[in-house]
């Protein structure tokens, strides 16, 4: 199945905004707990930059990934026109091969019969 620009722009873009999502969530979750002194007080400036740094890599990692398929998309194409033209080419030796194959057969007929002379 080959996938459009359109519908890998789509699956590239909408997990990252899930992300930003759940991003958003993680944040507003540890922002309620920090005026409290609860168990992320001490390590609130650390929930940040983690939550920031899986959302950025997870980000990098699947625009990577689709750009990946796109490059395998693009790849199959051409393989399959690459091997078009080569399996072209191919027939073309066969059929100058047998072309070949028969004059031989046919000059050796011919020697067979001038021997039998």
């Amino acid at each position: 199945m080959r996938l459009s620009k359109t519908n890998l722009t789509i699956i590239g873009i909408v997990p990252i905004v899930f992300g930003l999502i759940i991003m958003y969530n993680f944040w507003t979750a540890i922002q309620a707990l920090y005026p409290r002194g609860m168990t992320t007080y001490l390590v609130f400036d650390q929930l940040v930059a983690i939550g920031a740094a899986v959302l950025l890599g997870a980000s990098i990692y699947w625009g990577i990934l689709i750009y990946y398929i796109y490059l395998l998309q693009e790849n199959e194409v051409l393989i399959q026109n690459n091997f078009s033209q080569l399996a072209g080419s191919g027939t073309k030796h066969l059929e100058s091969a047998k072309k070949l194959i028969n004059q031989v057969l046919a000059d050796i007929k011919a020697s067979e019969k001038l021997k039998s002379q």
